[in-house]
């Protein structure tokens, strides 16, 4: 429809979802919690990072690797759980290695109660993995595991990990995978992490199964043990804890209309819904630089952008940034550097990936690196210039393309994305299955790198305390 938001578009990997602020949560006196919550939101950046995420390619609700306005109005608070006593649960609960890396948020959690103890194991080959523990809300939860390779000195990590309801079928999560460095402090052939899974349209389930092939990360898939756990969770712990504000209200800028509808905090998440609407051809791609602000003990304090996605409430976009809920705080507000717009529709890349060069695109934004043939695929890498750590890049291809001959073909799996800080670039890879193909081969582009609209702004959401802050 003219004017209205393409959530057809995209399909989209937010790049900097769940940003790594994993090392400020080291070294963190307990009564400070507050204010390592917020100084740990942005100290991260350091490690390299994997992400995936295990929507279909053609949801109607695609996952949308953009930045979002957040405007406030007066707001009222929707909750029975004001009065919620201040702690529930006792560190003898909790491993002291699946404490120690936790960052403030998910500690001030945990000891809310929040925490349920799994320890499961399962030994296969020569590799042994425990379940640990969950840490869950109702939009995210947390899997802490130990993974032992019992025969090397070499740590194990996971790849393909998929969580599935009771029937077997995929529950549309998008899944932040730990980081493929060992672990300091620890045996060389152990090691503990954990995966950061969100649940953008639906709660956290009360009985899932997660499975993941577990072995070197060079190693090929037949080298690497499949494991399958059955995980049952008490869904009453996180019962009823969400703080909803009712808002409502437009701003526009330029021709672009923005309705917020509703923002919900939670003891892991807060999020915004909002809707977007355009005087004219609706090109709008992304806020540069969104943050929510807020004044903790006089000073102000930001947060940047965790994820994006449509596959939330029809015609709505959902914004997710980190809790606020247990920290103290004042009032809250949404920021951002401006807009970026899309170059147009039905944009197409044109490979030839047997002299490995791009044929022709909208613009120069994107890099072909390397293919990589192998026989159980070939590999496509591209890059991108990183711009900011506050903003997603915006590249995907979509799940069918084209060859000289005119003929179909499909990519095989989603698209994965990396980036270091000490690289100036974002990596981008896809696959294909092996074979001979007529080149040039055709994408239709998804998302692209736009154009930029500089109008810095600024809006209140709320005026006051947090009024979700335990007792």
């Amino acid at each position: 429809m003219p004017g209205k938001f393409d959530f057809h578009r995209e399909e989209e990997l937010l790049t900097d979802y769940y940003k790594s602020h994993d090392a400020a949560a080291e070294q963190i006196y307990e009564e400070k919690l507050d204010q390592a919550l917020l100084a740990g939101i942005s100290s991260g950046h350091s490690r390299y990072k994997r992400f995936a995420h295990h929507f279909p390619w053609k949801l109607t609700g695609a996952l949308l690797a953009c930045c979002l306005l957040l405007f406030g109005g007066w707001q009222m608070w929707t909750s029975d759980n004001l009065g919620r006593s201040a702690f529930h649960a006792s560190r003898s609960d909790i491993p002291s290695f699946v404490y120690n890396s936790m960052t403030p948020k998910l500690k001030d959690a945990a000891l809310h109660g929040l925490y349920q103890p799994i320890n499961e194991t399962i030994t296969q080959g020569n590799y042994q993995v425990t379940i640990d523990g969950v840490l869950a809300d109702r939009t995210e939860m947390v899997v802490f595991y130990t993974a032992v390779n019992l025969l090397g000195n070499a740590p194990i990590f996971a790849r393909d990990a998929k969580f599935l309801d009771a029937q077997g079928n995929g529950l549309g999560v998008m899944v932040d995978y730990p980081s493929s460095d060992a672990k300091p402090g620890t045996p060389s052939n152990v090691q503990h992490d954990k995966f950061t899974v969100s649940f953008p349209n639906h709660n956290v389930p009360a009985q899932f199964s997660f499975s993941a092939k577990w072995g070197h990360p060079q190693a090929s898939d037949e080298a690497h043990e499949l494991m399958e756990f059955p995980i049952q969770l008490d869904s009453s712990k996180y019962a009823g804890l969400e703080h909803k504000i009712e808002v409502n209200r437009s701003a526009t800028v330029g021709p672009y209309s923005f309705t917020i509808t509703d923002a919900i905090l939670n003891p892991l998440t807060t999020r915004v819904y909002l809707r977007i609407e355009s005087a004219k051809e609706n090109l709008y791609q992304s806020l540069i630089d969104p943050v929510l602000w807020i004044t903790q003990e006089g000073s102000r304090k930001s947060l940047p952008m965790q994820m994006s996605t449509t596959n939330a409430r029809p015609n709505e976009l959902l914004i997710q940034f980190d809790s606020l809920y247990y920290a103290k705080w004042q009032d809250l507000s949404f920021g951002a550097s401006g807009i970026e717009e899309a170059l147009g529709k039905d944009l197409k890349l044109v490979l030839d990936t047997e002299k490995q060069k791009i044929v022709s695109a909208p613009n120069d934004s994107v890099r072909l690196t390397r293919v990589v043939p192998t026989e159980e695929f070939i590999d496509i890498y591209f890059e991108l210039d990183h711009i900011s750590d506050r903003r997603a890049l915006y590249f995907d291809l979509d799940e069918e393309f084209t060859d000289g001959d005119g003929k179909k073909h499909t990519l095989m799996a989603g698209r994965s994305s990396y980036y270091r800080s000490d690289e100036a670039f974002e990596t981008f890879h896809y696959k294909i299955k092996p074979g001979n193909y007529i080149q040039p081969l055709t994408f239709k582009l998804l998302s692209y790198p736009g154009t930029d609209i500089n109008q810095p702004f600024e809006i209140p959401l709320l005026t006051g305390n947090n009024p979700a802050k335990q007792p």
